[in-house]
């Protein structure tokens, strides 16, 4: 094993999950400024979640397994792509980030759902 490409996977590992996270909340804080009303409504939250943050995890993760992928190959490695069942490394793993995304976008959506005491 190479210390130099398991710290260049680790670094592109976490450089896709942040700017996941990043490109997911800057979205969803674009759209409670244009839509403050609709943004209340379920029906608005839910497609959000089930379109938007797939779609950008798909993106950044999607190309950070390829390159992952090419990587390895390139150092002699076992190849991961293509994934090897639903319980591959890589599925779990999004959809550990998946969870736990969701349930912070969760969050902030219920906080907009109390209501405010000025005062």
């Amino acid at each position: 094993m190479t210390p130099g490409l398991i710290d260049e996977i680790v670094f592109i590992d976490l450089l896709a999950l942040l700017l996941a996270v990043g490109t997911v909340e800057i979205v969803w804080y674009l759209v409670k400024r244009g839509f403050p009303n609709e943004v209340r409504d379920l029906q608005f939250f839910l497609p959000f979640i089930f379109v938007v943050v797939p779609f950008v995890m798909l993106i950044y993760f999607g190309l950070a397994l390829i390159n992952y992928d090419a990587m390895t190959t390139r150092s002699g490695w076992q190849p991961v792509l293509p994934l090897k069942g639903p319980l591959s490394p890589p599925i779990v793993g999004a959809v550990i980030f998946y969870v736990g995304q969701t349930a912070w976008l969760w969050w902030s959506w219920r906080k907009e759902q109390t209501p405010r005491s000025d005062g």
